[in-house]
């Protein structure tokens, strides 16, 4: 059997893997449109900040795509996928495949901003990305970076520690930071620790022009204020990379559909990561990920598998070395909210750390931890397995509480 997957990402390079675990007898062959092997994306920042060579970015070594016999051929965009010849096209040649993964990813969003393109704005999405940053901040006086969320705090905090002699501004168009994973009041709190490093955010600021001639030389923003700054980075946000899969005929929304084995509309094409759509969502996130790659390699070998069920959205990290996890829902889609959902609160008496629980009923949806690691593997676990933790309710709001 020859499975061919398209994307050497977390999730194309995982199949790949799965599928060499579960078989030792395929053909796997990877195609990828990078000129560089399987790299984790969050080491993107320690290498626009200086902290990790180039040459350190690879999770593994080369020889271990030789030792697990799958091929990875760099520096190959599959133009075409042909589902009833059961074929893709690479530089003109057709490559025959049993079965096919597709996990060629996503795009940066680049939204449709007056006056692009100039020099000097970038989006930071691969190594090539990261050099060009890198070149461009080094003769740089002030960076501006269009987006407060994950990946533009983290490009923030990089050119930052990597370039100390230039000035760093975070624009955010809503009302807060990381409006996906925080509530106003744990946003307040990581601001103000963004802005003591030396960044200064602006929120509600809409980009609605890019100044300069060739050359960008700053922003207008929607209400009229200037900022001036000689380095763009646009972090909005990041789109499927759709077009494969929709001239293949395949089932697409807002990514391309898979059921519960991660199957497309095509029973011999499947789908992980950044690009596919289940259930209706897509993640874009590491997990979701890994959890889908494991899936479809056992499937894909002809091995049982657990049905994929979708992935609780889960975020433990450090944001410019400020410890945060986010899980779950974090706050009410409803106004006022449903019955049943409840929200508590605690702030530590140095005001450091920050803790919120989200209920509905006896049920904890999602959880904040702000400003310390302790009780997240508790309470991730309680969120994941879904364990009644209504008794837990009356302490909460305590902050010295530990979570037994």
């Amino acid at each position: 059997m020859k499975i061919i997957v398209v994307g050497n990402n977390v999730a194309g390079t995982n199949v790949a893997k799965a599928v060499r675990d579960a078989d030792q007898d395929a053909v796997v062959d990877v195609f990828t449109d990078e000129n560089m092997a399987y790299y984790a994306r969050p080491k993107l920042i320690d290498f626009l900040a200086g902290e990790a060579k180039e040459e350190e970015l690879l999770f593994y070594p080369m020889d271990w795509y030789e030792k697990n016999r799958i091929t990875l051929t760099l520096g190959a965009k599959v133009e075409k996928v042909d589902p009833a010849k059961k074929t893709v096209t690479v530089a003109g040649r057709e490559h025959p495949y049993d079965k096919l993964v597709l996990a060629n990813g996503s795009s940066s969003y680049v939204p449709p901003l007056k006056g692009l393109p100039k020099e000097n704005i970038f989006t930071l999405r691969n190594v090539e990305d990261a050099r060009m940053i890198r070149k461009a901040a080094s003769g740089s006086k002030h960076a501006i970076i269009i987006g407060g969320g994950l990946l533009g705090l983290e490009a923030a905090r990089a050119l930052a520690t990597g370039f100390p002699h230039m000035k760093v501004t975070v624009l955010e168009y809503a009302e807060h930071l990381l409006m996906r994973q925080l509530d106003h009041e744990g946003a307040a709190m990581l601001q103000k620790w963004v802005e003591a490093l030396g960044t200064k955010v602006l929120t509600q600021a809409q980009t609605e022009e890019v100044l300069g001639d060739s050359i960008v030389s700053g922003v207008r923003l929607k209400d009229g204020r200037v900022i001036e700054g000689d380095l763009v980075l646009i972090s909005a946000g990041a789109r499927g990379n759709l077009g494969l899969a929709k001239d293949a005929g395949l089932a697409v929304n807002r990514g391309v559909v898979v059921d519960s084995s991660l199957r497309t509309s095509d029973p011999d094409i499947f789908a992980v990561g950044d690009v596919a759509e289940f259930d209706g969502k897509t993640w874009g996130i590491i997990p979701p990920a890994l959890e889908q790659a494991k899936i479809a390699g056992k499937v894909i070998a002809g091995q049982d598998a657990p049905p994929y069920k979708g992935t609780v959205p889960s975020n433990t990290l450090k944001v410019m070395g400020f410890d945060l996890m986010s899980i779950g829902t974090v706050r009410s889609e409803h106004e006022p909210p449903e019955t049943g959902f409840e929200e508590i609160r605690s702030v530590s008496q140095d005001g450091k750390v920050y803790r919120k629980f989200v209920f509905k009923g006896d049920e904890m949806i999602g959880a904040i931890i702000m400003g310390t690691k302790k009780d997240v593997p508790k309470v991730t676990r309680i969120i994941k397995e879904k364990k009644p933790a209504g008794e837990l309710k009356p302490r909460l709001s305590d902050p010295e509480f530990a979570i037994p």
